[in-house]
């Protein structure tokens, strides 16, 4: 009795394990896994050429470092703007960039001292900040060189002016007498220190009479 039992239970376990591997074999129609000992990574790639091209990829694209220290023209810049911020200019947010109130109080400082009203900050100029006396700057000159920055904003101011009625001449860029005669008429009108020359202050005052930002056209 006990042999045909284990018979029986024979025949059925290899009627069992035939049917598994038919159905494995003919039967699946997806993917298949790939075989045990050969292990893969990524798209079927194997583990030793992944690492290969990740080590070429990685030192192949640049480095981005997001706490990378300033540049020396940006701590230059810096250092203006907290120049001219202890002296009343205005110059804005004190981030090391020249934005439009940063140049404007550049240029009213250069005016103040007798420079070449150019609207830029340079290393000369932050010297004249800390020794004085035209020290690492030019005094005025007939024709000083102007960057495209500053006659953009200098034509801003033109335009904010001429839509104000105060006529300061073509908006052309260039900073002549009747460009100064409308801006000390708008000092006055507005009640400020007359200077009659483009400041941070001059910029935000222009700003809230014409009710938006300024444009060069």
């Amino acid at each position: 009795m006990i042999t045909l039992q284990a018979r029986l239970l024979f025949v059925a376990f290899a009627g069992l394990t035939a049917a598994i591997s038919y159905n494995a074999t003919f039967l699946q129609t997806g993917s298949r896994p790939a075989p045990m000992a050969t292990k893969t990574y990524g798209a079927g790639m194997p583990q030793a050429k992944l690492d290969r091209k990740t080590r070429v990829t990685t030192r192949t694209l640049p480095q981005v470092h997001k706490n990378a220290a300033p540049s020396p023209q940006s701590q230059t810049i810096t250092a203006i703007q907290k120049r001219l911020t202890e002296s009343g200019y205005e110059p804005g947010p004190v981030d090391g960039v020249i934005g439009d109130m940063t140049r404007a109080a550049i240029m009213a400082y250069q005016h103040d001292r007798g420079l070449s009203v150019t609207g830029e900050g340079s290393s000369g100029l932050l010297k004249n900040m800390i020794l004085g006396d035209s020290v690492g700057e030019t005094l005025q000159t007939a024709s000083p060189s102007v960057p495209e920055e500053t006659k953009t904003l200098v034509k801003a101011v033109q335009n904010a002016l001429t839509k104000l009625g105060y006529r300061p001449g073509q908006v052309d860029g260039v900073w002549g007498a009747t460009t100064r005669k409308a801006i000390e008429k708008f000092e006055l009108a507005r009640k400020l220190d007359v200077k009659g020359r483009i400041s941070g202050r001059l910029m935000k005052e222009l700003v809230q009479a014409t009710g938006g930002s300024l444009t060069a056209s």
